[in-house]
């Protein structure tokens, strides 16, 4: 090579590694971005986010907690705020609130939900638990029967026929590091008592004393245990009969969770996917977790976290997609305003802009009016939803801010607005192709960059921008954007650096993906 004869450098799989934060450009793969927005990163290639829509016309209050409610006849979606509960039955909104007045939730994050027994439970830490005694939209929530009185529990849940309250205050006494359980229930019924001093009741209650660990957050299933999660050290509660009932060992004395709801089940419920106060993990309910995002994203979450706020934020699975989803309230947000979304099959992370306190999976009935050529999606724009989706199961949002309930992964407009998404790499080296046909680097040659081949399908206007930098951690010099034309195929430029910079991104609501690209370089030396 002379130092002036031009290269064309092939881009490929441009969805195979994602979003890399937390290393500096020039140390990652070239098929890897550097910071992304509102893309998904699906089959290699990097596909714009699908939106989401508005559902159930306007509720009745804001729907700071959503809890789906499956009958044997109809179904049911519930929301909360922190004065009020209705119910949703398909065509009516109608106020369930309990008979003897508002509640008395502190902030909207404290609804926590649980069907035991096809019995549905919410709960909010300050008011006495809730059920719902009658699939009936007449029929207005009820105090749990039998629970102690005067008490309050922080989290609420099924566990094995057995109601698991955690948190407890006594008569005004806090119990941080209180486990109770109820007396073991027959389908369809509430638990008879949550005496543990009778010896014909299986009800019981325990302490978790390690009090170095923090107090009780939050508690999960994992097939036939109970997890326990307190800010510092994870427990696990298993069954093992006789007087005892249940067993209490730690998994782990230095890793908690971050906040209530910081936690889901992913892979069918085999495991769990959590948030703790410095990492994101899953695990099996061993003692080893497996932290998922190390040298990815996961000092760059932890910095654009709400120092205050975080307590808003929460988890949960995208089945359809095998994705964990961790919303959070970037700085100087409340609510959660944007999701780090982890691919649990590829292991590949990105984010999506987000707008919701609380999700529920569920059956979406939808218009069967729909016809052949009234999507707005083109046929080959990257739309991964199926024709048949009338009656799947959604994942549905509680968005307080708007007093709206969302689908998610519909459509492409987010709610009313056209959200920007866009992908983006800085560091780039690549000067040519090894034998093997993969990019080659070099850092220390001047590089032009005269013509970019993005291959991109799809229907949004997608502009384009290309840039350098001098040094490894230096500025990126940036040039004017032009819009993608699909009939020419390639766009021309002049920038040149040690380092390259490229960036794609659309403000519409239409579907694109990116499958590679290509850019054409020049050495121009070392000076």
């Amino acid at each position: 090579m002379d130092g002036k004869a031009m290269t064309l450098v092939p881009i490929h799989n441009v969805g195979a590694v994602g979003v890399v934060k937390d290393r500096p450009g020039h140390t990652i793969p070239p098929e890897a971005w550097t910071d992304s927005a509102n893309i998904r990163f699906r089959n290699k290639n990097a596909v714009r986010f699908a939106g989401h829509t508005q559902v159930y016309g306007t509720p009745l209050h804001v729907p700071a907690g959503v809890f789906y409610v499956p009958g044997l006849v109809a179904s049911f979606w519930f929301y909360f705020s922190k004065l009020k509960a209705s119910v949703w039955d398909g065509s009516v909104h109608t106020d369930i609130t309990r008979i003897a007045g508002d509640y008395t939730a502190v902030e909207e994050r404290d609804w926590n939900f649980t069907l035991l027994g096809g019995v549905p439970i919410a709960n909010n830490g300050n008011d006495t638990p809730q059920y719902w005694p009658t699939f009936s939209i007449g029929t207005k929530l009820l105090n749990l029967a039998n629970f102690p009185a005067s008490t309050k529990a922080k989290v609420v849940r099924a566990f094995s026929g057995h109601l698991v309250a955690l948190n407890i205050t006594e008569a005004g006494t806090l119990r941080p590091h209180m486990v109770w359980w109820s007396h073991k229930t027959d389908p369809g019924t509430i638990p008879s008592s949550w005496d543990h001093t009778d010896p014909t009741k299986d009800a019981g209650r325990t302490e978790l004393t390690d009090a170095g660990g923090g107090v009780i957050l939050d508690g999960l299933p994992l097939g036939n245990q109970f997890i326990i999660y307190k800010g510092s050290s994870t427990h696990a509660m298993r069954v093992i009969g006789g007087n005892d009932i249940f067993g209490f060992d730690m998994l782990r004395g230095s890793s908690g969770i971050l906040s209530t709801r910081c936690v889901c089940q992913i892979e069918k419920g085999n495991k769990h996917f959590v948030v703790s106060e410095d990492d994101v993990l899953t695990h099996v309910g061993g003692r080893d977790a497996e932290s998922v995002l190390d040298e990815k994203v996961k000092l760059a979450l932890f910095a654009e976290m709400d120092s205050t706020n975080y307590l808003n934020s929460f988890c949960f699975d995208n089945s359809a997609e095998q994705e964990a989803w961790f919303v959070y309230p970037t700085a100087g947000n409340v609510r959660p305003n944007k999701s780090l979304v982890w691919n649990y099959k590829t292991g590949v992370p990105q984010f999506r802009d987000f707008d919701g306190m609380s999700v529920d999976v569920g059956t979406v009935l939808e218009s069967l009016s729909d016809t052949w050529d009234g999507g707005s999606g083109a046929w080959d724009g990257g739309d991964s939803l199926a024709w048949s989706e009338q009656t799947r199961r959604k994942i549905v949002i509680g968005s307080p801010a708007n007093t709206k309930l969302f689908k998610l992964d519909d459509g492409f407009a987010f709610g009313a607005t056209a959200p920007t998404a866009f992908l983006e790499r800085i560091g780039l080296a690549v000067i040519g192709l090894d034998r093997q046909r993969q990019p080659k680097v070099d850092f220390d040659k001047r590089k032009l960059l005269s013509r970019i081949w993005p291959l991109i399908k799809g229907t949004a206007a997608v502009s384009v921008r290309v840039g350098a930098q001098e040094e490894l951690e230096g500025a990126v010099v940036w040039q004017a954007s032009k819009v993608y034309d699909p009939v020419q195929k390639y766009l021309d430029f002049e920038a040149n650096g040690r380092l390259l910079a490229v960036r794609f991104e659309s403000v519409d609501n239409l579907p694109w993906q990116l499958e590679g690209y290509g850019v054409e370089i020049t050495i121009l030396g070392t000076h």
